[in-house]
């Protein structure tokens, strides 16, 4: 049963924590994707529009995906490396689109976090021993953080600014596909208000980037690895060097006609990363990716979407393909395909 949340009494207590600060860190998880962009832009704006602060939306990693780098030049997003900054000049932190104790998110040890905005099913092994949260709004009954954001803008009233506006939007469309999966009553409203301001030749050139001929070429190879075990479709991309392409064709795939799950895999540097995706709401993706690790490295999902990571120490092609085919095994033990013998897609 979800218990209802009062958004009135969830944004002034969030303003109500940050009033008097005066330079507040903004932060998402590494390797940013729309929804934590856009929700740095509404967090921003918020805090910005009713406290007077400055705020600064930091980020680690890189951003690969073609949309999401055309998101921020389309946008003008200002993201900082939290590597080039002097974060004793901050006296505030809000954690945006993730939590603390999850493996794809690192934050400063030596600043407690006074907020934290998200709709991810929180980690199992809760950090908060290590990290008081001041305030904390963990909406899992919501579809995407932007969500989560917009309502707290269209409870003060406040009229969002276009570009503010299209990142948030754009945000939701990716974490609900088009409010066609996890979404809630508030992805609805924040969709609506949200397209009546945004800027749609902006939200259209972020959705169609010009790509380059080698990210075909990434597809081609992703298709001729993909397996079908009876309703499962699993691919692996072996050594990539973009993670998110991972779940890029984790999402083509669900396209197909006999998949109910979605499993990719692909490693990137030290670091094995999975997507999973799935059609129906039999199980959540966040449990089946607890079923498939089982113990190792870390992971989060919502509803039919989810991921995780594994670091990896030894590099060679028979440890990747040892770790394979022990995730392989997991997966098709959690969803009763251990005996379906995998078909290739043609």
């Amino acid at each position: 049963m979800t218990v209802a949340v009062d958004t009135s009494t969830k944004v002034r207590e969030f303003l109500d924590v940050l009033d008097g600060r005066n330079r507040i860190l903004i932060l998402s998880h590494n390797n940013p994707d729309p929804d934590s962009m856009g929700g740095g832009l509404g967090v921003r704006f918020l805090l910005e529009e009713s406290l007077g602060v400055e705020t600064t939306y930091a980020y680690r990693g890189q951003i690969f995906r073609a949309e999401n780098l055309e998101m921020v030049r389309r946008l003008g997003i200002g993201m900082v490396d939290i590597n080039d900054l002097d974060l004793s000049r901050f006296d505030g932190l809000v954690v945006v689109d993730t939590q603390p104790g999850f493996g794809h998110t690192v934050l400063p040890d030596d600043m407690p976090v006074d907020g934290v905005i998200d709709h991810h099913v929180p980690p199992p092994d809760t950090s908060d021993r290590k990290y008081k949260v001041r305030f904390r709004d963990v909406r899992t009954d919501v579809g995407a953080t932007c969500s989560i954001l917009a309502g707290y803008l269209m409870e003060l009233g406040l009229e969002i600014p276009a570009r503010v506006a299209t990142g948030m939007l754009y945000g939701i469309r990716t974490d609900t596909a088009d409010l066609s999966r996890n979404t809630s009553d508030l992805d609805e409203r924040a969709y609506m208000h949200l397209m009546a301001r945004a800027d749609r030749q902006a939200l259209a050139e972020i959705s169609k980037p010009s790509v380059p001929k080698n990210y075909f070429t990434v597809f081609r190879h992703a298709l001729n690895q993909t397996r079908i075990f009876g309703r499962v479709v699993v691919c692996s991309l072996g050594v990539t060097d973009n993670p998110l392409i991972v779940a890029e064709v984790a999402d083509l795939l669900l396209r197909l006609d006999e998949a109910e799950w979605v499993v990719t895999g692909g490693l990137y540097n030290n670091t094995y990363y999975i997507s999973v995706r799935a059609k129906d709401y039999g199980r959540d993706a966040w449990s089946l990716l607890r079923d498939i690790l089982d113990g190792e490295g870390s992971f989060g999902g919502h509803g039919t979407v989810g991921g995780g990571s594994i670091p990896v120490k030894d590099l060679s092609q028979r440890s990747l393909r040892r770790l394979e085919r022990r995730l392989l095994r997991n997966l098709l033990s959690a969803l009763g395909e251990s005996h379906t013998p995998g078909a290739i897609l043609a």
